[in-house]
C-alpha cells in the first residue's frame, strides 16, 4: 500500500471544471483542485486542513457530519446530492450559490476518505428559474401571462370581484410600423403603469397580444376610471409621443375567473359604445355575441351549401306606377338559427372576408333572373360593398357574370353607398368608368347620410341617386325631411341624375315625392321583396294590362326577412 499523496489527485483533476475535494472521515480537507479555489474563493493553503463545512452555509454546517456518517460507500458517485432538492455552497465572501454534489469514498492504509465533486449550478439554475418564470409570465412585458394570471387570481366569495379587460387599439398597427423594439418599450411602460396602479388583492396580466386583464375585488367603477386615466397618458419613445386608445370591458360578477375573463372580453370586443370607451358586460350583450359567433360558424357552411336565396323588390316609376326595375336582395334562413337578417350576417361576412363570395353569387343569380324577365326594359340593381369595389378583378367579374347570363349590360345597375366613394374617390371613380364602359349603370345608395359632396358627384359617372329611407320615413309631415328630400331632388336634376326613393309605405309619401319630381320609388306600398317567380308573374301581369295596385301577386307577396 502506498501512503496517500494528494498531489496524485491534483494532477489528475487539475483541469476539471468541477470543484473536487478530498476529505477525511471527520471532514478535514486534505486536497482540493484549482477549480475548488476558483469556485469558492479560498486559496489552496486556506482550504487544506480546514473542515469541509467551510464551504457549507448555515444551517447545513451543523448537519454535515451526519451526512457523512449516513453516506453508504457502496452507492459510489451515483449518490448525487442536489439533483432533486437545491443545495447551496458558500463562498469565502459569504455569498451562496446552487451546487450539485457527488460523493465517493475509498479506504487507504486503513483510513476512510471521501472525494466530493461539486458542480456550480448557477447558470442552469438561472435557466430553470427563467423557464419557470416564462411558464407564468409574458417575456416582453414581464407581466403574468394568461396561465399565471388565472392561477394568481383569487375571487372573493362575496361575488363582488370583477375582471376588467383593456385592449390597446393601435398597438398591432404601430408594432408592424415601428418594430419589436417599439413594442417591447410600450409593453414595459404599460406594465409599469399597471404595477403603479395595482393595490393589494388586485392582479394584472397580459392575456393577448394587445389585451390585458385586471382582477378588481372592489370599487370596480372608480378603479376602472383611474385605470383609464393612467392608460390615456401618451407613451413616449425618444422624441416621439404615441397616444394609444384603450377600449375597456368589465365583467359581471358571476362565475370563476375564466368565466369572468370571457365576460370582460365580450364586453371589450363586442360592446356598441365604440373604441376608447368603458363597456360593461350584460346578459343581452352575451346573447348578441353568442348569436354572432353562431352566425360566423354557420355562414361559411351556408355559402358552401348554396343556402342563400334571392328576392327582388320592384322599383316603380311614380309617373305611371309601372315596374321599371328591381333591387336584388339576399336572404338566409338557417336550419339551426332560423331566419338571419342581412343586417346581421352582412357585417359578419365583411369581417370574415366572405362578402365577395356573397356579392358574386348575388350578381350571377340576379343577372340570370333579369335575363328571364318578360320586359326587356326592366333592370336589376345589385349592391356592392367597399371591399367588393376595392378588388382589382371587380370589372372582370362583372363582365364574366354578364357573359355567362347572356344579359344585356344595360339591364344591370351597380349600386354602392356614399361611404365607398368617400374612402377613395380616385380608385372608385376609375372602377365606375370601367363598369360604365361595359354598358351598366351606376346608382349611389343611401344618399345624404353623411358623406355627401357636390365635388365627387360632378367627378363621377353616376346615373342615379337613391334617397335614404331615413329621409323618406318622416314624409310628408316633417318639414325638415321635406326640405332635405327637395334639396336632393333639385341637386340631382341640376346634375342630370335620376332619383330613387326607398321605403315608401303610404300614398302621402308617394304623392309628395311625385310632386318633388322623384323618378322611381320602392317600398311596401308597391310591393314587398318577392321570390323571383312571383316577380316575373307580376311583370307578366303588368304587360298584360293589369294595373300595379291590382295585381294578384302583390297581395300574396311574402313577408321579407
Amino acid at each position: 500500500m502506498f501512503p496517500y499523496d494528494g498531489h496524485v489527485t491534483s494532477s489528475i483533476l487539475g483541469t476539471s471544471l468541477d470543484a473536487v475535494f478530498t476529505i477525511t472521515d471527520s471532514g478535514v480537507i486534505v486536497d482540493a483542485n484549482p477549480a475548488a479555489t476558483r469556485m469558492f474563493g479560498w486559496s489552496r493553503e486556506e482550504l487544506l486542513g480546514a473542515n469541509i463545512s467551510i464551504i457549507v452555509p448555515t444551517p447545513l454546517k451543523e448537519k454535515h457530519d451526519g451526512f457523512l456518517r449516513a453516506f453508504s460507500p457502496d452507492r459510489g458517485v451515483k449518490h448525487v446530492l442536489g439533483s432533486g432538492d437545491r443545495l447551496d455552497g458558500q463562498r469565502k465572501d459569504g455569498s451562496c450559490f446552487p451546487v450539485e454534489v457527488g460523493i465517493s469514498s475509498f479506504v487507504h492504509e486503513g483510513k476512510r476518505y471521501f472525494t466530493g465533486f461539486v458542480r456550480d449550478m448557477s447558470e442552469r439554475q438561472q435557466a430553470e428559474d427563467r423557464m419557470r418564470f416564462l411558464a407564468t409570465h409574458d417575456s416582453d412585458s414581464e407581466l403574468l401571462n394568461y396561465r399565471g394570471w388565472a392561477a394568481s387570481c383569487g375571487v372573493p366569495e362575496s361575488g363582488l370581484a370583477r375582471v376588467v379587460v383593456f385592449r390597446l387599439e393601435e398597438f398591432r398597427h404601430f408594432s408592424l410600423l415601428y418594430g419589436e423594439a417599439w413594442s417591447i418599450t410600450v409593453l414595459r411602460e404599460v406594465a409599469s403603469r399597471l404595477q403603479a396602479f395595482l393595490r393589494p388583492g388586485e392582479t394584472a396580466g397580459r392575456v393577448r397580444e394587445d389585451t390585458f386583464a385586471v382582477l378588481l375585488p372592489e370599487n370596480v367603477a372608480a378603479r376602472t376610471a383611474t385605470l383609464a386615466q393612467a392608460l390615456a397618458k401618451p407613451f413616449a419613445q425618444g422624441s416621439m409621443h404615441f397616444s394609444l386608445t384603450a377600449t375597456i370591458g368589465i365583467s359581471d360578477g358571476t362565475g370563476d375567473v375564466d368565466r369572468l375573463l370571457r365576460a370582460a372580453q365580450w364586453a371589450c370586443d363586442r360592446a356598441g359604445n365604440g373604441k376608447g370607451q368603458i363597456n360593461e358586460f350584460t346578459e343581452p350583450l352575451y346573447q348578441v355575441s353568442r348569436r354572432e359567433y353562431q352566425i360566423e360558424t354557420r355562414l361559411q357552411r351556408a355559402l358552401a351549401d348554396d343556402a342563400m336565396s334571392l328576392v327582388l323588390q320592384p322599383k316603380v316609376r311614380l309617373a305611371d306606377r309601372r315596374i321599371a326595375g328591381a333591387e336584388a336582395l339576399v336572404r338566409w334562413s338557417d336550419s339551426e338559427l332560423g331566419p338571419v337578417a342581412p343586417s346581421e350576417f352582412i357585417p359578419i361576412a365583411e369581417r370574415l372576408g366572405l362578402i365577395g363570395r356573397i356579392t358574386d353569387w348575388m350578381l350571377r343569380r340576379s343577372l340570370e333572373e333579369i335575363s328571364r324577365c318578360a320586359d326587356p326594359s326592366i333592370s336589376v340593381a345589385v349592391n356592392f360593398s367597399a371591399l367588393d369595389f376595392y378588388q382589382p378583378q371587380l370589372v372582370q367579374h362583372i363582365d364574366s357574370a354578364l357573359r355567362q347570363a347572356r344579359a344585356d349590360p344595360r339591364r344591370l345597375v351597380v349600386e354602392l353607398t356614399e361611404s365607398v366613394v368617400a374612402n377613395d374617390v380616385r380608385l372608385v371613380g376609375e372602377r365606375m368608368r370601367q363598369i360604365k364602359a361595359l354598358g351598366a349603370a351606376i346608382s349611389l345608395d343611401d344618399f345624404g347620410t353623411g358623406y355627401s359632396s357636390l365635388g365627387y358627384l360632378r367627378q363621377l359617372p353616376i346615373d342615379s341617386l337613391k334617397i335614404d329611407i331615413s329621409f323618406v320615413r318622416d314624409l310628408p309631415d316633417n318639414a325638415d325631411a321635406v326640405a332635405i328630400a327637395n334639396a336632393i331632388v333639385s341637386m340631382a336634376m341640376a346634375l342630370g341624375l335620376d332619383t330613387i326613393a326607398e321605403g315608401i309605405e303610404s300614398e302621402g309619401q308617394a304623392d309628395l315625392l311625385s310632386a318633388l319630381g322623384v323618378d322611381q320609388c320602392q317600398g311596401f306600398l308597391f310591393s314587398r321583396p318577392l321570390r323571383p317567380a312571383d316577380f316575373h308573374r307580376l311583370v307578366r301581369a303588368q304587360r298584360e294590362g293589369f294595373p300595379m295596385a291590382a295585381t294578384p301577386p302583390l297581395a300574396a307577396a311574402p313577408m321579407s326577412i
